[in-house]
C-alpha cells in the first residue's frame, strides 16, 4: 500500500479539520469500549477454543469439520439477504424525523426478509450437499454431518435484531453475547477434550452454540424494540413499503451484492482448498484463516461502532464530522494491521506450535500471507460504513467484480501449484484492487457532495 488511508480522505472536503461535536466523541468511545472489551474476550477464548480443538482432531479431521461449517455459510451468505445496512440507513432516517409508524413498517420488513431468506438459503444447503459432496471428498458420514449442520442455516435470522440494537446505541448488549457464547464453547471442546471426544460432539456442540446465539440476538433485539415504544410491529403495515421507502430496494441488493462478493471470497477459498489440498490443507488452512479472522475483528468492531453514527451524520450532511470520524478511525485500524503482520513475521513459528502443535508446522508461511492479507483489509476497515452510508454500494460494484475475478483466477491457479499460501495470495490480491478503488469513490463522493451539500448521493 503506497499510502496511508487515514490520509487520503484530507482533501476529499476542504473543511475536514473539524471534529465530531463532544457528544459523539463520547459516544464513539464508550460503543468502542463495550465492543472491545467484549471482542478481546472472546478473541482469547477463541483462540484457546481454536488450539484445542486442532489439538484434538488434527488436520485431517479438523479440516473436514472446516469444510462443513464453511459449505454451510457459503450457501446462507449466498442465498440470504443481509438486511442490517439497508435498516440503519433507513432508520436512523425515519428516526432522525421521528415517524414511529413507518420505524415498524421497516423492521417488519426487515424480518419477513430474515425469515424467508433463512428458510430458502437451508433448503438449497440440504439440497446442495449431495452435489458438493464429491467435489470435497466427502463420504457418507461427511455428507450426513454437512445434512445435519444445515440447522444453523435455519437459524439465520439475525440481521434485523442486529440492526436494532445498533440503532439504538446498545453496543453493550451486543458485544458480550460473543464473549458469554465463547465461553460456552471452550468449556464444551475441554469437556470434549476431557471425555476423549472427536469430530462429532464438535459439531453438535457448534450446531448449537450458533442457533442460541442467533435466538438471543432475536429476543435482545425485540426487547429493545419493546423498551423503545416501538411495540406492534408485527402489525405493522407492508403496503406500500415501496414508497414509504424510495431506493430501499435498489439500496439493498446494491449492498448485498457487494457483500456477497466480499463473503464468497471468504468462504469459497477454504472449499477451493479442501478440493485440491484434501482435508490436511484445509486444516492447515482453516487454523491460518481462524487466527487471522480473530485478530482483524476490529476492522468490524469499526464498522459496527461508526456505521450508525455515519448514517446519522451523513442524513444531516454534516461533512466535517463524517471526514474527520473516518480519518481518525482509518489510523486506529491501520495501526493494529500493521502490528499483526508484524508480530506473525517475527513469531509465526511460535504462533502456530501454540495453537497447532507440531502436526501444524507447514501454516507458517500460510500465515504471514494471510497476516499480509489481514493488513490491507483492516487499512479500508472505517471507508466500508462510511461508502454505505453515502448509498454508493452500486458505485463499488465494478471494482468489487473486478477484485473478485483476480481473486478467482489467483485461486484456481495458485492453489494447485502451491497449495494453501496460493489461497493467502489470491486474499492479497483482492483486498490491493478493493482498498484503493474504494479510497477513490469515498474521494468522489464527498467531493460531489461538498459542491452540492443538500443533494444525496443515492
Amino acid at each position: 500500500m503506497s499510502e496511508n488511508p487515514s490520509d487520503c480522505t484530507a482533501p476529499c472536503v476542504r473543511a475536514a479539520d473539524a471534529s465530531p461535536a463532544p457528544a459523539s466523541i463520547l459516544r464513539f468511545a464508550r460503543n468502542a469500549l463495550h465492543l472491545l472489551t467484549g471482542n478481546a474476550a472472546s478473541v482469547g477464548l477463541g483462540m484457546i477454543t481454536l488450539a484445542f480443538t486442532a489439538q484434538i482432531l488434527g488436520p485431517a479431521l479438523f479440516g473436514i469439520l472446516a469444510t462443513i461449517e464453511g459449505y454451510c455459510r457459503m450457501v446462507d451468505q449466498v442465498v440470504r439477504l443481509e438486511t442490517w445496512q439497508a435498516l440503519i440507513r433507513y432508520g436512523a432516517e425515519t428516526l432522525e424525523t421521528g415517524t414511529g409508524s413507518r420505524f415498524r413498517s421497516l423492521i417488519r420488513l426487515g424480518l419477513v426478509l430474515d425469515f424467508g431468506g433463512a428458510a430458502l438459503a437451508a433448503l438449497i444447503a440440504l439440497a446442495g450437499v449431495s452435489l458438493v459432496g464429491p467435489w470435497l471428498g466427502w463420504g457418507a458420514a461427511e455428507a450426513t454431518m454437512a445434512r445435519i449442520y444445515c440447522i444453523t442455516v435455519l437459524f439465520g435470522i439475525s440481521s434485523t435484531p442486529i440492526a436494532v440494537l445498533r440503532l439504538f446505541d446498545r453496543f453493550a448488549v451486543v458485544a458480550w453475547i460473543e464473549p458469554v457464547l465463547a465461553l460456552a464453547r471452550l468449556g464444551g471442546v475441554i469437556v470434549i477434550w476431557a471425555l476423549n471426544g472427536s469430530i462429532w460432539p464438535l459439531l453438535i456442540l457448534g450446531i448449537a452454540l450458533q442457533c442460541c446465539q442467533r435466538l438471543v440476538l432475536g429476543w435482545c433485539g425485540w426487547r429493545e424494540l419493546m423498551r423503545q415504544g416501538h411495540a406492534g410491529v408485527l402489525q405493522a403495515p407492508l403496503k406500500g413499503a415501496k414508497q414509504m421507502f424510495p431506493g430501499f430496494r435498489r439500496y439493498l441488493f446494491a449492498a448485498n451484492a457487494t457483500l456477497l462478493i466480499r463473503k464468497s471470497t471468504q468462504e469459497l477459498d477454504l472449499l477451493v482448498v479442501a478440493a485440491y489440498a484434501g482435508p490436511t490443507g484445509a486444516g492447515i488452512y482453516q487454523l491460518v484463516r481462524k487466527f487471522t479472522l480473530a485478530a482483524t475483528k476490529a476492522g468490524a468492531m469499526v464498522q459496527q461502532v461508526v456505521y450508525p453514527d455515519l448514517a446519522r451524520t451523513w442524513a444531516r450532511r454534516d461533512l466535517p464530522a463524517f471526514v474527520s470520524t473516518i480519518r481518525q478511525m482509518e489510523a486506529v485500524t491501520l495501526t493494529f494491521g500493521l502490528l499483526l503482520f508484524a508480530s506473525a513475521c517475527l513469531a509465526s513459528d511460535r504462533i502456530v506450535a501454540i495453537l497447532g502443535g507440531g502436526q501444524f508446522e507447514d501454516a507458517v508461511h500460510p500465515l504471514i500471507a494471510q497476516t499480509f492479507a489481514g493488513l490491507l483489509f483492516l487499512s479500508g476497515s472505517a471507508l466500508k460504513p462510511g461508502l454505505a452510508s453515502m448509498g454508493l454500494q452500486m458505485a463499488m460494484m465494478p471494482p468489487t467484480i473486478l477484485a473478485a475475478c483476480i481473486f478467482y483466477l489467483v485461486l484456481f491457479l495458485a492453489v494447485p501449484q502451491i497449495g494453501v499460501v496460493g489461497a493467502s495470495l489470491a486474499h492479497i490480491a483482492f483486498n490491493l484492487i478493493l482498498l484503493p478503488a474504494s479510497l477513490l469513490i469515498c474521494s468522489r463522493g464527498l467531493r460531489a457532495a461538498e459542491q452540492a451539500p443538500s443533494a444525496g448521493t443515492g
